[in-house]
């Protein structure tokens, strides 16, 4: 009896699931023959049982055969989310194109054209937006749009300069026709000439919002002159209504998100970066936008963590250098050096890097220094010596040659800079091995005065013989004064 029951209760539940899974078929039977209302209850209970996009996408159906336009709006909206059969999830698409453009929703309108094409790859919606943004290029001036196809003729035949006067006569004619002022736009902006070209697109930008290509332009030349924020506008658009390939659309967001980083905004930033890196593939510029990003939100760890992934391409890359080391640099930990030396020695030969970098090379330079490492000391500073005048670094230079006992070299150095007082001991030295006794004297002379800087200088051997000549002559001096001065007191008595 147990058994009887069990297998009743199994039945019942089976037939109680294929009935709930047959609700769309008898909704789709009730559809056909157009009775809407039972269809209506059989696909509400198929969303509520089993949230099928199809049967969203029949209530849809149903409420616009109904004139209920807003409800219909609403099931076409869910449909296009759900996984919807192909057919249906297109027709889905083209029902939001129609209901928006009716409403005049040309933001929602742009966006479905655009998912349409993303989703299915169907390029109808696409085809509608290039039309829709050649109506709006157009006008109605015929004087206007003959000068305009003139030139298009003129430019075909490789006469720039020839189709952009007639270009500007069209403009001329009619300032609201805006597809000459593409033209102009785009060909400044292929000569090189960008602040013409964002004369012209800028206004095209503005009546067109939706026009990507143009607002790709855009932020390309307001990122370039560093306008963030216009140029976040600009990115914002290409990525909200743009038909632009995966590549386009992944370097958009790296631009967008580096922008803002610009703009101390670095929730924004990780947002936009983060969401490009398993699609930029060998390239270390995301990594480093990131890395720069945990650096300034001071997580070291993280910063470290992006950045052993950028060093693990091929090449140093000089800001992944810079970057790791000065973490390490911040955090009071060696290893610093090794990743400024690999610096210097991807920069050494560029003097625009040396520039950029200058304070990491300065700081490895003293480094070396303070490790009597002096002929990397050398190394180091012979690049820099080329193109600042850093007393500093001169200075430790010419003790750095005069430890290696290049003296001649120590020299030319001491000469550049002012002197403090154990850098005139180490001048004189090297005058005085070299054979410029004169001149080592003259040095000497500067100091000898100081007990504890003579001492230090006396711990030079030639210096010593220096010093103590100079010393013996003073004594002789001032004997001889003496001596007049005594005689003189004599005869006066």
């Amino acid at each position: 009896m147990k058994k009887l029951i069990i297998t009743c209760l199994i039945f019942v539940s089976a037939y109680t699931c294929a009935y709930a899974s047959s609700y769309y078929g008898m909704g789709r039977t009730a559809y056909v023959y157009r009775n809407f209302d039972k269809a209506k209850e059989y696909f509400l209970k198929d969303v509520k049982e089993n949230d099928r996009g199809d049967s969203y996408y029949f209530l849809g159906e149903i409420e616009k055969t109904l004139k209920n336009y807003d409800q219909s709006l609403y099931y076409f909206q869910i449909a296009v989310t759900k996984k919807t059969t192909r057919k249906y999830l297109i027709n889905a698409y083209w029902n939001l194109i129609i209901l928006y453009e009716e409403k005049g929703d040309y933001d929602n309108f742009i966006k479905a054209c655009r998912d349409l094409w993303f989703r299915t790859g169907d390029s109808s919606g696409k085809r509608k937006i290039e039309s829709l943004i050649n109506k709006l290029l157009w006008t109605d001036n015929e004087e206007a749009i003959q000068k305009y196809k003139d030139g298009i003729l003129l430019a075909k035949k490789g006469d720039k300069d020839g189709a952009n006067k007639l270009f500007r006569e069209s403009l001329s004619a009619d300032s609201s026709f805006l597809s000459p002022r593409f033209e102009l736009g785009m060909n400044a902006y292929n000569s090189g000439n960008d602040s013409e070209a964002f004369s012209y697109l800028v206004v095209i930008g503005d009546r067109i919002p939706f026009y990507a290509e143009v607002h790709l332009v855009l932020g390309g030349i307001n990122f370039k002159n560093r306008n963030y924020r216009s140029a976040i506008d600009n990115y914002t658009h290409v990525l909200s209504y743009g038909f632009i390939d995966r590549n386009t659309e992944h370097n958009t967001k790296l631009k967008l998100g580096t922008c803002y980083y610009y703009l101390n905004d670095m929730d924004e930033a990780e947002k936009n970066i983060s969401s490009v890196l398993d699609y930029i593939k060998k390239n270390t510029e995301p990594l480093i936008m990131l890395s720069a990003i945990y650096i300034k939100k001071k997580d070291f760890d993280k910063a470290l963590k992006i950045l052993r992934k950028a060093e693990s391409f091929p090449g140093n890359d000089p800001v992944v250098l810079f970057q790791t080391g000065s973490i390490y640099y911040y955090k009071n930990d060696l290893k610093y050096v090794t990743y400024f030396d690999r610096l210097f020695d991807a920069i050494k030969n560029s003097t625009n890097d040396l520039k950029n970098y200058f304070k990491a090379v300065k700081i490895l330079l003293i480094h070396h220094y303070e490790k009597n490492n002096y002929s990397r000391v050398i190394d180091i500073s012979d690049s820099i010596n080329k193109i600042y005048n850093d007393s500093d670094i001169i200075l430790i230079s010419a003790k750095s040659y005069y430890f290696l006992r290049k003296y001649e070299k120590a020299i030319e150095f001491f000469g550049k800079v002012p002197l403090d007082s154990s850098s005139r001991i180490m001048l004189a030295s090297s005058y005085a091995r070299t054979e410029k006794k004169d001149k080592a004297v003259e040095q000497i002379k500067f100091f000898i005065d100081n007990q504890s800087l003579k001492q230090e200088a006396m711990k030079d051997s030639t210096l010593k013989v220096y010093i103590e000549e100079i010393e013996a002559a003073r004594a002789e001096e001032l004997k001889k004064k003496q001596n007049t001065t005594n005689s003189g007191n004599f005869q006066k008595q």
